[in-house]
């Protein structure tokens, strides 16, 4: 995913600093495989608990408009838009990020979504992190 917008850092501080301490509660779609998490388009393998985003190339070299990682959906609502054919089995979940974590926050399809660095990915035992 890529965000369609990205608000102004000015803007980013001041929904950041609204946010609690703690842990808050985003929303992936995300497929299994092989008794994992897999995103369904960067392809990266969560694995249970703690997962930190990767720089990529476009980064390093200063292409990037913002820093790469994790694209979480604020609300549930946003994952209605990923649809896929009947052939991939896809979840919405319920993972969980700091606000200390997030390196942009923009909208894509009007829903909006934080892109973090670092993401809490749930155990598969755990039934309550599934959504649909």
């Amino acid at each position: 995913m890529c965000l369609d917008t990205r608000f102004k850092p000015e803007v980013e501080k001041k929904m950041i600093a609204k946010l609690p301490d703690g842990l808050i509660t985003v929303y992936r779609v995300v497929r299994r495989q092989d008794s994992r998490y897999k995103a369904v388009f960067a392809g990266f393998v969560f694995k249970i608990g703690l997962n930190h985003a990767k720089l990529s190339r476009s980064t390093r070299l200063g292409l990037a408009k913002y820093k790469p990682g994790f694209h979480s959906f604020k609300t549930v609502c946003g994952t209605d838009l990923i649809w896929f054919s009947n052939s991939i089995r896809v979840q919405t979940i319920k993972y969980h990020i700091r606000k200390e974590w997030i390196t942009a926050i923009g909208t894509e399809k009007g829903y909006h979504v934080y892109v973090t660095d670092r993401i809490i990915s749930p155990s598969l035992r755990d039934k309550s992190a599934v959504v649909a």
